[in-house]
Formats: C-alpha cells, sequence, structure tokens
C-alpha cells in the first residue's frame, strides 16, 4: 500500500481487511475518522438517491460479532495511537479526529448498539483518549426511542456529537431524496430527542437533481423548520457529492461548487446557526 492510500474521495471499506473497523479521512471531520460499520450486510431503512454503498437493500443490520468487533476496535486502535498508521497511510499532519458511528447503513437500526457502545468506552479508556469526539451519523429514524436514548446516555461524560440528516423538510422532498415515506412530525420528534441531551450538527446533503439547483420554496421550508431549534443546534453543515453514487437511479445528480454552495449558505444565515460548506 501506498502513502497517501487515504483520501476525502476514497472510502473503500475494503481498503484494509476487516468487518466492522475502518479509517478513513473525513474531509468534515478534518482528519483521520475511525469508522464503526454495524451494518455489514449493505441494508438500511432508507435508501438516499445519492448514498455510494453499493449494493444497498432496505432492511436492519445483522447480528453482530461483538467479539470480532472489539478485537478490530483494539487492532486499529493500536495502529493510530501507538504505531505509524498515520505517517505510513495520510498525508502529513493528518491528526485522529473521531470515531463515528456511521458504515453501510443506519447504525441505531442495531439491537446491539449499546453493547457496542460499551466497548467502545472501554476501549476510549484503554487508549486514553477521553479528547476524542464520539460522533453519531445518522438519519435520525430511531432517535426518540428509549433503546437509543438508553444507549447514547452512557456518552454523557465524553465528547460527542450528533450528525442530524436532514436533507429535505416537506414530505414529497423527502421521498424523492431519501425514498422513504416520513412524517414531517416524526423528524421533529426525533430531532428534539437528539439535541435534549446531545450535541447536535445538521447535514444536509445538495446537489442539481437532473440539473435543477435546490428551489427556494425548498430552502425557505427547510429555514421555518430549523429555526424552532436555532439556539439548540451546534452547527449546519451543507456538502454536495464527494463521490458518485451506486444507486441505480432515473436521475441525474450533479455536484455543486463551492460558490453554488456559498449562495445557499448565504441564504439560511439568517437562521444565526454556525453553517460549514463542503463542496
Amino acid at each position: 500500500m501506498s502513502i497517501d492510500i487515504l483520501t476525502i474521495t476514497n472510502h473503500d471499506r475494503d481498503i484494509f481487511k476487516g468487518k466492522y473497523i475502518y479509517p478513513v479521512v473525513s474531509r468534515r471531520a478534518g482528519g483521520l475518522s475511525l469508522g464503526i460499520n454495524l451494518n455489514t450486510n449493505n441494508a438500511c431503512n432508507w435508501q438516499c438517491i445519492y448514498c455510494e454503498v453499493p449494493n444497498l437493500v432496505r432492511g436492519k443490520p445483522e447480528t453482530i460479532d461483538l467479539y470480532e468487533l472489539e478485537n478490530e476496535l483494539d487492532y486499529w486502535l493500536d495502529q493510530i495511537v501507538n504505531k505509524s498508521f498515520l505517517s505510513q497511510y495520510t498525508k502529513s499532519k493528518t491528526e485522529f479526529k473521531d470515531i463515528a458511528f456511521s458504515g453501510n447503513g443506519e447504525p441505531t437500526a442495531s439491537k446491539q448498539f449499546k453493547d457496542v457502545i460499551s466497548i467502545l468506552i472501554k476501549k476510549i479508556d484503554e487508549y486514553k483518549l477521553d479528547r476524542i469526539i464520539i460522533r453519531l451519523i445518522t438519519n435520525g429514524s430511531y432517535m426518540a426511542k428509549p433503546e437509543t436514548q438508553e444507549a447514547l446516555s452512557l456518552l454523557s461524560n465524553l465528547k460527542r456529537e450528533i450528525w442530524f440528516k436532514i436533507d429535505q423538510t416537506n414530505k414529497d422532498g423527502v421521498k424523492i431524496i431519501n425514498q422513504v415515506n416520513l412524517s414531517i412530525s416524526s423528524v421533529k420528534k426525533n430531532l428534539e430527542a437528539a439535541i435534549k441531551s446531545n450535541p447536535t450538527v445538521i447535514q444536509t446533503c445538495l446537489f442539481k437533481l437532473n440539473g435543477k439547483l435546490p428551489s427556494s420554496e425548498s430552502l425557505e421550508a427547510y429555514i421555518n423548520f430549523i429555526n424552532p431549534y436555532r439556539y439548540k443546534i451546534k452547527g449546519i453543515h451543507l456538502y454536495s457529492l464527494a463521490r458518485v453514487s451506486e444507486q441505480t437511479n432515473k436521475v441525474r445528480l450533479t455536484r455543486l461548487t463551492e460558490s453554488e454552495l456559498e449562495v445557499i449558505a448565504d441564504e439560511i444565515k439568517v437562521l444565526s446557526i454556525p453553517i460549514q460548506i463542503f463542496p
């Protein structure tokens, strides 16, 4: 393997052999992110049209081998913290930024989500990583469930963040982009559950759909939806397509330029929430 093999455009889970744990260089994390993939069967309850997961299917995660997951986590933390992984496989000055529940589907759908968090807390203590941020990258659909809240409460004494997906804030838009039937009231319920006890960032993927930019109506609806939570949300990530969609859509998706994202960011600055853009 060559130096600089990890880049923001290459998130191939198979570069390094392992089932559950994988390192990536994340443009939004700003450095090396150690991913935890609980959806090894490529199953998700959503099927976003821009998703880069190949062979994505609808469903829930398969049963997790907790012993194997712990061994993989131990191996990667040793490589990053105690050995030369960063200097060998990333660009100069790349820092270890976070451990992220991400992967190939919705992580909170796993019935073993709490068990994995318990393992993670043990390893954070062993490797003295109390300054590392634990991030949950989620579509938010399980956030209000008691079992999800119970699992996340274990992280209450650690640095943590939820990255909560909101691409559209009207039912028809959600159906087109995320390919789910979702009531806006349920999004509100889940968002409120997230921000109640966790620093929460809204993550919004933007692109041209069949050559058309997001409409002014959709942006106005987005602003109106988030406005009641403006003082409780830590930030907003506006990002476009880093990699090609692996979904078989009969639509054309085009990555937005930095200037196009800046125009949209200017429109939603009325919310007075810190905004970061990622073309």
